[in-house]
Parts: structure tokens; sequence; C-alpha cells
């Protein structure tokens, strides 16, 4: 049995061979309505990759970075971060179905959670759909709270940290 090398590095919607590889690997992710709903709460089905970067990775509107998980070298995880005046925001948590209920969400958000304290964050937030058990039970495992803000589609959490 061949051990799994798991890799996290950062990658630039910016960059030409970057976009190349996420827009295959996305469109792939994102065939199901189910999981862009859970990943991009809001975010209309067909998936459309140009939509995608427009929205999430705009160097114009805003700053963020994305770190992807490999396994043996595949995309199997994606995550990004945006800090605004201290507070960081995590969106796009994914991981590949085939490689879910192994602790790589952990991985990832211990990730990029050192990543916003390099950088500043003293507050990380985030939003899940209702429907999203997994990610809820991810989260507080991690220390995020609900937050007192609802939303009738979303669930709002924080993790303030000192």
């Amino acid at each position: 049995m061949k051990k799994q090398e798991y890799t996290l590095e950062e990658i630039s919607y910016s960059r030409k061979e970057d976009r190349r590889i996420m827009e295959r690997v996305l469109n792939g992710w994102f065939k199901d309505p189910k999981a862009l709903n859970f990943t991009a709460p809001g975010f209309s089905f067909p998936f459309k990759f140009k939509k995608w970067r427009s929205i999430f990775y705009n160097p114009n509107i805003n700053q963020s970075a994305t770190v992807v998980l490999k396994n043996n070298g595949w995309i199997i995880g994606h995550i990004s971060i945006r800090l605004e005046k201290r507070k960081a925001y995590i969106f796009n948590l994914f991981i590949d179905s085939n490689n879910r209920r192994n602790g790589l969400g952990i991985k990832m958000m211990n990730e990029i959670e050192n990543y916003g304290k390099s950088i500043g964050a003293m507050e990380y937030n985030l939003n899940i759909t209702p429907k999203n058990i997994a990610a809820k039970n991810l989260f507080e495992k991690l220390n995020y709270i609900e937050s007192n803000l609802k939303s009738s589609s979303l669930i709002k959490m924080i993790k303030r940290v000192e």
C-alpha cells in the first residue's frame, strides 16, 4: 500500500497556469450543484469559472490568498482567505469527496488560520449553509461559534484570537 503524501501549496488566480489548472479541477468538483452550494452558498449553477474568478478572486476588488491541498501531486482541496481591517474571511473550503473524513479540513483550516495570523488577523469569519452539518461540526471543533448576525440562508461563524 502506497503512503499518502499530502502537501499544501499557495496558488494565485492571477497566474495563467494556476487558472488553467483550477478551472479543470473546479469544473470537475462542481458538476454537482450540491457541492457548489455547500462551497459557495449563493453561487448559481451551472458552475462558470470566469464568474467564480471575477467574484471571489478579482485583484481590483480584493486581495486574497488561496491554498490547495495535494495528494501525490493531485489537487484534492481548496481554501481561500481575505483580510479586511484585521478581520479574515475564510471562503471556498472544499475537499474532494473521495478524500473527506480524514482530518484534511482541519489541516487546511489550521494552515489558513496560521497564514491569517501572519498577516494580522484578529478574527476569522465564514459562512455555511444550514444543511452543511459536516462543515458546522468541523468549525465548532476549531472553536468557531455562531454569530448573532442571522441570515435565512446562511450560518455565520466567528473565531476571535488574541
